[in-house]
C-alpha cells in the first residue's frame, strides 16, 4: 500500500466526511439555515472568483468611488476599491456612455485603445487580451495571457483608470471585475463580493441520471468545488429555443422565455420538436387578424404527462393528450399573467399556479382552482413548487421565500404561511428548485447565486440511498446504504445481518451482506419503537464515487492529498478513487468488518475507468485498508492529458458509475 494510501487510512478530517456523508435530520422553519453553494464563481486559472458581465468600470473625478455597470443594467458603486458594493443611483457620465463598450460586447475586432489621461506615454489596448505600452504605442506587452488562456477572462470591455494612482486599473469583462495596484503586472478579483452572479433559471424537468448534478431533478446546474467553496456552473441554457420558431413568431416569446421541458419551446403557442402542437393559447392569432399590440405570450410550461401552460394574459391551458387537444382551465385577465406552473410529476392531477399576486391549487387535472393565498402577502410572487409528500408549497418573489402546509392531493384548506429566507441577501429570489428525495430546497437570488436549506418539516419517509454520494441506485454486496427516515438498531438483508454503522437524527449507515443473490432484496429495519421493511433493486455491482460537500474524493496516490483546482492532477501521474458498490471481494469478507491494511481483497468484477469518456489504466483495486465497504481504485492519468477541468468514472462489470469532476495540471 503507497505512503498515500496508509495517510489517508489515518485522516480523521477524511474518515469524519465519510462517516457522515448526509445529516439531514428535519428542521423548523424558524431554525432554516440557509447556505451558499454559489456566488462568485472560481475558475481554474483566474486570477480569482469570477462573475457576470461587467460593460463599463470607472472611478469618480476623485477618484474614491469605484463604479460598474453590469450587462443587465444593474449599477454598483464602492468606496474601498471592490471590497464592498452597494446599488449607485448616480447615472453614467456622458464621456463613458459615448464610448461604447469594448471587445467584450462587440466580440473579435481592432483592440480599442485608451490613453492614459495622467501619463500620455501610457497606452492599454482592449482586445480579447489586455495590452500595454509605455512609448506610446511603439512595443507593446501582453498583461493578461497565461498560455492560451487570460488570468482575467478573454475579450476585454471597460478600463478605468484611477485619478489617485495611475498604476491602479480596474478592468471589466464578460468574467467579471477585476483589479490591478501595478498598472498590470498583477491581478486580484473584485468579483467575490460584487452581487453581479450570472443569472440562474431552475429547469425542473428530470434528466438521465448524471451523479456530477448535485441533483438531477435540477436539470440544468453542475457543482463545481472552488478555493472559496463550491458554486453552481449552467451546463445547459434553460429555455433557448428560439431557433426552433420561425423568425415572424420570436417577436411573441415571453422575455424572459419559460423554462421549458427538453425539445419544447413557446410563442403564443407551444412548439415541440420544431412543430406547433397547439393553436393560439392567448386567444389572439395574428394569422387570423388578431391585433395583440400586448403582444402577449406563453409565460409557463410543464409537462407531467400532462401538459400545463400559462400566458401573459391570465389564461391556463391543460392538454391530456400530448397537445393533440388543449382545454382552458382557468381565465381571469383581471388577475394579469401566469408567472409560474408547477404539476406533481408523480400524480398528473395535480398542480400550483401564480396568477397576478394569487397562489392556485387544482386537485382535479385542472378542472377547478382555489386560491391558497390565506395571508401571504401581496406580492409579485414569480415561483411556486410543491413537496406532495409533506404536503408544503413553496412560493419566492420580491419578499423571499415563504411556505405553508397544503394538502396537493385533496382541495382542503391551507395552512398559515411563514417566511423562511429572512437569513438571504436582500433583494428577492428568483426561482426554486426542490430535491425531494434529501429534503433540500434550492433558491436563485438575482445577483447573489444560489443557497440550500433543509425543507422544513420534511417528511420521514423510508428513503434507500448510496452512502457515497445519495442517489438512488441499485443495491450490490457489500455495498455502504444510506437509509433516511429511520434510527435503526438492528437491520437484515435478504435474512442476512447487515451491519450498522452509525444510527441517528433521522438516518441509519449501514453495509449489506457480500452474499447477497438476485435481482431484488428486502431490507428490515427494527426501531426502538417500530420496524419497516425496504424493497431494493439488487444488481451484482452498483459502482459509486464518493463525493463530500460536493467535492469527489480523489486522491493524488504520491501525496495522499485531495484532488482540487489548487492541487490538481499530475499528468501521468495516478488518483486514489474512494468508491463504493463494486461488489464480492477476493477473499471473501464478512460485512461489518474493516478491510486488512496487508493484502486487502480485491473486486471479483473487472474494473475499468474514463477520464472524459477516454478509457484510461487501472493500476489497482481493492478494499481500503482499516475502512468497511470502501475501495480503493488507482488509475493512472494519461500523460498527454489535457490541463483542466475533466470529469472521472469507474465501470465494474460494465456497469457505469457517477461521473466527478477532475482538475488535471500541466506538466
Amino acid at each position: 500500500m503507497g505512503h498515500g494510501l496508509r495517510n489517508l487510512a489515518r485522516s480523521a478530517p477524511i474518515l469524519g466526511a465519510l462517516c457522515g456523508l448526509a445529516a439531514l435530520a428535519p428542521i423548523s422553519a424558524q431554525e432554516t439555515r440557509w447556505r451558499r453553494l454559489g456566488g462568485p464563481g472560481i475558475d481554474a486559472g483566474f486570477a480569482g472568483p469570477i462573475g457576470g458581465p461587467i460593460l463599463r468600470t470607472w472611478f469618480s473625478a476623485d477618484g474614491r468611488r469605484l463604479h460598474a455597470a453590469a450587462a443587465d443594467g444593474a449599477l454598483w458603486a464602492s468606496e474601498d476599491l471592490g471590497q464592498t458594493w452597494a446599488p449607485s443611483e448616480e447615472r453614467v457620465p456622458e464621456a463613458i456612455l459615448a464610448s461604447p463598450p469594448g471587445a467584450a460586447a462587440t466580440g473579435p475586432g481592432p483592440p480599442e485603445l485608451i490613453r492614459d489621461p495622467y501619463r500620455p506615454h501610457v497606452v492599454y489596448a482592449l482586445g480579447e487580451h489586455l495590452y500595454r505600452s509605455d512609448d506610446g504605442g511603439g512595443e507593446w506587452i501582453n498583461l493578461t495571457a497565461l498560455g492560451r488562456e487570460s488570468v482575467i477572462g478573454r475579450w476585454q470591455a471597460s478600463l478605468a483608470i484611477s485619478p489617485m494612482d495611475p498604476d491602479v486599473i480596474v478592468v471589466g469583462n464578460a468574467k467579471g471585475l477585476w483589479k490591478s495596484y501595478d498598472g498590470g503586472v498583477s491581478w486580484a478579483s473584485l468579483n467575490r463580493s460584487l452581487p453581479n452572479f450570472p443569472p440562474v433559471q431552475f429547469r425542473r424537468t428530470r434528466l438521465p441520471a448524471n451523479p456530477q448534478l448535485e441533483a438531477a431533478s435540477l436539470g440544468i446546474l453542475e457543482l463545481v468545488r472552488g478555493s472559496d467553496g463550491p458554486r453552481w456552473r449552467v451546463i445547459g441554457p434553460p429555455a433557448r429555443r428560439a431557433a426552433a420558431i420561425p423568425p415572424s413568431e420570436r417577436a411573441r416569446m415571453a422575455r424572459p422565455e419559460p423554462a421549458a421541458p427538453p425539445g419544447y419551446a413557446a410563442s403564443y403557442r407551444i412548439w415541440r420538436d420544431g412543430e406547433p402542437i397547439s393553436g393560439a393559447l392567448t386567444e389572439c392569432d395574428p394569422e387570423q387578424g388578431c391585433e395583440d399590440p400586448a403582444g402577449h405570450s406563453v409565460t409557463a410550461l410543464v409537462d407531467n404527462g400532462r401538459l400545463w401552460a400559462g400566458t401573459s394574459n391570465g389564461r391556463i391551458w391543460v392538454s391530456r393528450d400530448g397537445g393533440g387537444t388543449w382545454l382552458r382551465s382557468w381565465l381571469d385577465p383581471d388577475e394579469g399573467e401566469v408567472r409560474s406552473l408547477w404539476a406533481d410529476p408523480a400524480r398528473p392531477s395535480a398542480a400550483l399556479a401564480i396568477v397576478g399576486a394569487r397562489i392556485l391549487r387544482s386537485t382535479d387535472e385542472g378542472a377547478s382552482w382555489t386560491d391558497i393565498g390565506a395571508d401571504l402577502p401581496v406580492s409579485a410572487w414569480t415561483d411556486v413548487i410543491g413537496h406532495p409528500q409533506a404536503g408544503i408549497v413553496y412560493v419566492a418573489g420580491p419578499l423571499g421565500v415563504y411556505f405553508a402546509e397544503a394538502d396537493l392531493a385533496w382541495p382542503s384548506a391551507a395552512g398559515a404561511w411563514t417566511l423562511i429566507s429572512a437569513s438571504l441577501p436582500a433583494g428577492g429570489v428568483r426561482d426554486l428548485a426542490l430535491d425531494p428525495l434529501r429534503g433540500r430546497l434550492y433558491a436563485a437570488l438575482p445577483g447573489h447565486g444560489v443557497f440550500w436549506a433543509r425543507t422544513p418539516r420534511v417528511e420521514q419517509a423510508l428513503r434507500a440511498l448510496s452512502a457515497a454520494d445519495l442517489a438512488a441506485r441499485p443495491a450490490a454486496p457489500g455495498s455502504l446504504l444510506t437509509i433516511l427516515g429511520a434510527d435503526a438498531i438492528r437491520a437484515q438483508a435478504g435474512g442476512r445481518p447487515a451491519p450498522i454503522l452509525d444510527s441517528g437524527q433521522g438516518q441509519t449507515q449501514l453495509q449489506l451482506p457480500f452474499a447477497l443473490a438476485g435481482r431484488d432484496v428486502r431490507l428490515l429495519l427494527e426501531e426502538r419503537n417500530a420496524r419497516h421493511v425496504v424493497e431494493l433493486p439488487l444488481a451484482e455491482v452498483s459502482p459509486a464515487i464518493f463525493v463530500v460537500n460536493g467535492e469527489a474524493l480523489l486522491l493524488d496516490a504520491g501525496a495522499g492529498t485531495l484532488i482540487a483546482w489548487n492541487r490538481p492532477a499530475a499528468p501521468g501521474g495516478s488518483l486514489l478513487v474512494m468508491a463504493t458498490g463494486l461488489g464480492r471481494v477476493d477473499p471473501p469478507l464478512a460485512a461489518g468488518i474493516p478491510s486488512p491494511e496487508e493484502d486487502p481483497p480485491e473486486p471479483v468484477a473487472p474494473i475499468g475507468a474514463r477520464i472524459n469518456g477516454l478509457p484510461v489504466p487501472v493500476l489497482s483495486a481493492h478494499l481500503a485498508g482499516g475502512y468497511i465497504g470502501i475501495y480503493i481504485v488507482e488509475v493512472r492519468v494519461p500523460a498527454g492529458a489535457e490541463p483542466g477541468r475533466s470529469s472521472l468514472s469507474l465501470e465494474a462489470a460494465g456497469r457505469t458509475s457517477n461521473q466527478v469532476g477532475l482538475f488535471i495540471g500541466r506538466r
